[in-house]
């Protein structure tokens, strides 16, 4: 009775909070793009405040506006289809786990998964890593469907590439990259899943993801010549392959990610993801399968000269997995429960010792927030402290209430975080002064979420590029960028409204003639400027 009734709230878990305020950069810009796209009419080429936005696959921009025309325009709405996605992922680690092992493993992999750090907060941010990893889930678990009941393969081939090519419609060639790998690595350790390869090709599959995929490539190419060149070259080879996109990490960047973002999980976690490769030899090959895949795609992401945390979202579900097996096994098999459990629960107790000290450590560079979310934060911190503790008890039922009443504190802190974390409160003040004919400026930082909570774009964009290097290459769009020339050049018979950091307000006024200051509100850490 417990265990259904944690699996029913696990389920609700994607639908908490959809509607807090749009955060930057990523969950802003994923809402606005959207947006245009109704406005516009144009569901082919994205746009970013009205410049064309061409370097993601279209998937992440078509559901949220879907969304956008049967709800409105609003944050719920920008965020429901990435919540039913996060939804299909949990329902996805159920379904898999209750056939491949039993019932109770797939309910304890969607409820482990349903609140660990990572997949908890992505599942109400907008990213297209959600879209990615779902799908790529899906993918994969439809293959082993094929692989381990090829009287499934008549239904399951097909679907797992029709899964496949939506995956590429969410964030490009990785979608065939991973699972291609993946294959491959099944077919040289298992010997008895070569047989039913061929399978895979059952039901047109093939045909069907070159429809869906080429469809969309070819209408783009049409549209923008030589897109497939930008698309696949600069926007996954180099993204891949060279620094040039500044987000560069040490080849360990990801162990802390997968610890930071397994919490509370993180001791059953690891010792779950690592115990199938540490005694290979005597490992059932579906802990074995599933584990290739969680190191398979750690290891190609750690390559990368390109890293975000987001990144090894698709390794979670079978982390969830590996987990929830290993703690169904541990009820019946007293030496599998000693093998682990003390490695886990060392590791639980230093987590949970660490853990409330993490805020001191945090960098610098983060918004100086307002006092009164320092408790808030430190219930959180707390609570997930007790759920790590919890689990070195071998308390998983109790550690996923804690960690579940974590979670709802972070999200009671959200709206008070809105001026620091959010254009909304920015715009709100931005759109009460604003009157026609006026022109609207970013200087040194572009907030995305501008032009969705004003309904108009941002006009010029001021010392600053990010990812609109591109626009400023293109003839139509050069006028729209600055430097601080374009701020000294503004004269007294216009009216133009500055959005800037706080951080840079100093040098900003040195900019203006000191007999014609402008007018400045300070809302968390932006500053509107009327000059």
């Amino acid at each position: 009775m417990l265990l259904k009734l944690l699996l029913g709230l696990a389920l609700t878990t994607p639908f908490w909070g959809l509607g807090h305020p749009l955060w930057e950069v990523d969950d802003a810009r994923y809402a606005e793009v959207p947006r245009e796209m109704v406005e516009t009419g144009d569901w082919l080429t994205p746009r970013l405040d009205y410049f064309d936005y061409v370097e993601k696959p279209p998937l992440i921009y078509w559901l949220p506006a879907v969304s956008y025309k049967l709800f409105g325009v609003n944050e719920a709405a920008a965020r429901l289809p990435n919540a039913l996605l996060a939804l299909l992922g949990l329902l996805g680690v159920w379904w898999l786990g209750a056939w491949l092992f039993s019932p109770a493993v797939g309910a304890w992999a969607a409820i482990l998964l349903s609140v660990c750090m990572e997949y908890f907060l992505l599942g109400r941010l907008l990213t297209p890593d959600m879209f990615l990893s779902v799908f790529l889930f899906w993918t994969t678990a439809l293959i082993l469907r094929v692989l381990r009941k090829p009287e499934d393969s008549g239904w399951a081939a097909p679907a797992a590439w029709v899964s496949m090519a939506l995956a590429f419609l969410s964030k490009g060639l990785v979608s065939l990259l991973l699972p291609g790998s993946w294959i491959i690595a099944l077919a040289l350790f298992f010997p008895a899943a070569r047989k039913n390869l061929r399978l895979l090709l059952r039901g047109g599959g093939p045909l069907l993801f070159l429809l869906i995929v080429g469809s969309w490539f070819w209408a783009m190419e049409r549209r923008h010549p030589g897109f497939f060149n930008f698309f696949v070259v600069e926007q996954h080879f180099q993204r891949y392959l060279t620094p040039r996109y500044a987000r560069t990490g040490p080849w360990y960047y990801f162990l802390g990610v997968d610890a930071g973002g397994s919490l509370p999980w993180t001791p059953l976690w690891l010792c779950a993801s690592i115990l199938p490769l540490l005694r290979w030899s005597k490992e059932d090959d579906r802990r074995k399968q599933l584990a290739l895949w969680v190191f398979g795609v750690f290891a190609f992401f750690s390559i990368s000269r390109s890293k975000l945390p987001t990144y090894i979202l698709p390794i979670f579900a079978y982390q969830a997995l590996l987990s929830a097996e290993l703690l169904v096994r541990c009820e019946d098999d007293s030496a599998v429960d000693r093998s682990w459990r003390l490695a886990a629960g060392a590791m639980a107790f230093l987590l949970a010792c660490a853990l409330p000290f993490g805020l001191h450590l945090a960098p610098q560079k983060l918004p100086q927030l307002p006092s009164m979310l320092f408790p808030l934060a430190g219930a959180a911190v707390g609570l997930l402290a007790a759920s790590l503790a919890g689990l070195g008890l071998r308390k998983p039922a109790a550690a996923a209430l804690l960690a579940c009443a974590a979670w709802g504190v972070v999200l009671a802190a959200a709206d008070p975080m809105a001026p620091w974390l959010s254009a909304r409160d920015i715009s709100a003040e931005l759109s009460s002064r604003l009157r026609p004919g006026d022109s609207v400026f970013a200087y040194d930082r572009y907030m995305h979420g501008v032009p969705f909570y004003t309904r108009r774009p941002v006009d010029k964009v001021v010392n600053w590029l990010g990812e609109l290097h591109y626009a400023k290459r293109d003839p139509r769009f050069a006028d729209r960028f600055g430097d601080d020339d374009t701020i000294r050049k503004i004269g007294k018979k216009e009216r133009v409204f500055v959005v800037l950091p706080k951080k840079v307000l100093q040098h900003f006024r040195t900019l203006r003639p000191t007999d014609d200051p402008p007018r400045l509100t300070t809302v968390g850490d932006w500053v509107l400027a009327e000059l």
